[in-house]
């Protein structure tokens, strides 16, 4: 049976009398299509998607008018064992979507859910484990998986459901540029020989040209059609590199291990001040490991220096004041309720006060787009909009050496040009040393000076075109 879903004048809003998210909206979703929503970071995508799953209102903020229909039916009522056959939905920040301790568990939970017959749970669990490339990691745990290897995990969960509509926010945030490509595929397939509905939210345009039926915009409180057009033509940019500078950090036969599994071993290298590296390499290899070796959150062999000392005879405290980290996960980094209370935690804290002074963080906060947020709890922010929050609290906190986990996700390219552009100035103008990890290359040229690869087992300094250096 096909689902259709269809939203009729709807409007909704996070507070009573509070400001509309989403007003007087008409829209229906193809049966059977490939569909793509865009639009700013914090614009309301999220929201509708929601809003579209029968989440909302049950779960967050009130409908003021109008409604959403599950084949001619209200969503919101229908009990969600019977809303999950028609609507499965992955949330943009995957790892909300796991209960159970390992991949096995958690889709096997996810369809006992449903009611599936139990002779059915297995052989469906390793047919959307191997389709997903997940065959190998199949009784280990979650929280060992990389995050783009949880992202891969939430869509398998998602599309073991088997529902006719699929709900995708920002499935590919944390995804490799190969395993990106052959899940669009794989979804594109799906859509054709299962006769599934597909609809995707992604701030990144790359690889969607002769996919998608239908291209949206969320606009002005509104989901607009948009023209196929602008999906051509998009092509993932080389990088030119820059001389290198001096730095303070260093590390000499460094390797490391997982749960005694080697990962890789680096060449000798010290992170030049005043210029930001990207980090590269494909999900899984030990990039978001990496950076928590070098926060000394977990060991490794070899030597790491910080001004010609062995980080060994740094003491924890002393080492956090000198090494900061930006999580792949937002939630994980806030501490206080709010945007406004985190950013005065920063202040407080801050290891270069006269620079950021209240001027300066107002700045920051207006040229980031966050001043209309400050005051909202910082777990209700959009996903961009806690990527934004988080990295300017740790430029704030001004630690030498700064370490960036995929502070792109979920961002569009107006927001993540605005982004680097404050990481770029805030690098120069306090020498800092800041290395970035990235799936996402465009818009990346004015910025990076360097690239280190971890492939097969090595951390390697990547050659490349050589640019002129951007003047400070």
């Amino acid at each position: 049976m096909t689902s259709t879903l269809v939203a009729n004048d709807l409007s909704f809003a996070y507070q009573k009398n509070g400001p509309t998210i989403i007003e007087n909206l008409n829209f229906k979703l193809q049966p059977q299509s490939f569909n793509l929503l865009v639009g700013p970071s914090g614009c309301g995508k999220s929201t509708f998607f929601k809003l579209l799953a029968g989440l909302y209102p049950q779960y967050g903020g009130q409908i003021t008018n109008g409604q959403v229909l599950l084949n001619n039916q209200p969503v919101g009522p229908i009990v969600p064992f019977e809303r999950s056959k028609h609507i499965g939905m992955l949330f943009q920040n995957p790892s909300r979507q796991f209960t159970m301790p390992t991949v096995a568990k958690q889709i096997t939970f996810a369809l006992e859910n449903i009611h599936t017959n139990r002779s059915q749970i297995e052989p469906k669990l390793n047919e959307v484990l191997t389709k997903l490339d997940l065959l190998p990691f199949k009784d280990r745990s979650i929280f060992k998986l990389s995050g783009g290897e949880q992202q891969r995990l939430a869509l398998a969960t998602t599309l073991a459901l088997d529902s006719q509509i699929i709900l995708l926010d920002e499935p590919f945030a944390n995804v490799d540029p190969l395993g990106r490509k052959q899940l669009l595929a794989d979804l594109k397939n799906l859509q054709l020989t299962a006769k599934k509905t597909i609809f995707i939210t992604d701030h990144d345009l790359s690889g969607y040209d002769g996919l998608v039926d239908n291209l949206y915009v969320f606009k002005d409180k509104q989901v607009l059609p948009l023209s196929l057009s602008n999906l051509q033509n998009i092509n993932e940019p080389t990088l030119a590199y820059a001389p290198l500078k001096n730095g303070d950090l260093s590390w000499q036969d460094f390797r490391l291990n997982l749960n005694n599994t080697p990962l890789f071993s680096a060449l000798d290298f010290t992170l030049p001040k005043g210029q930001i590296g990207l980090l590269s390499g494909p999900n899984g290899v030990g990039k978001s490991s990496f950076f928590k070796a070098l926060t000394k959150q977990i060991a490794f062999s070899g030597r790491l220096n910080y001004q010609n000392k062995d980080s060994k005879q740094w003491r924890t405290k002393a080492w956090a004041k000198i090494i900061g980290l930006v999580f792949q996960d937002s939630d994980n980094q806030f501490i206080k309720l709010t945007a406004r209370e985190e950013l005065l935690l920063s202040q407080k804290y801050s290891l270069a006060k006269d620079y950021w002074t209240t001027a300066k963080i107002k700045q920051a906060v207006e040229h980031l787009n966050l001043a209309s947020v400050l005051d909202q709890s910082c777990y209700q922010l959009s996903g961009g909009q806690k990527r934004k929050l988080q990295v300017l609290t740790m430029l704030i906190m001004a630690q030498p050496v700064l370490l960036l986990d995929e502070p792109l996700a979920s961002l569009d390219q107006t927001s993540a040009q605005n982004l680097l552009s404050l990481v770029y100035e805030v690098c120069q103008n306090l020498n800092l040393a800041i290395l970035m990890i990235s799936h996402q290359r465009l818009g990346l040229n004015s910025y990076i000076a360097y690239e280190l690869l971890i492939k097969n087992q090595h951390l390697t300094l990547r050659k490349g075109q050589s640019k002129h250096v951007k003047s400070s």
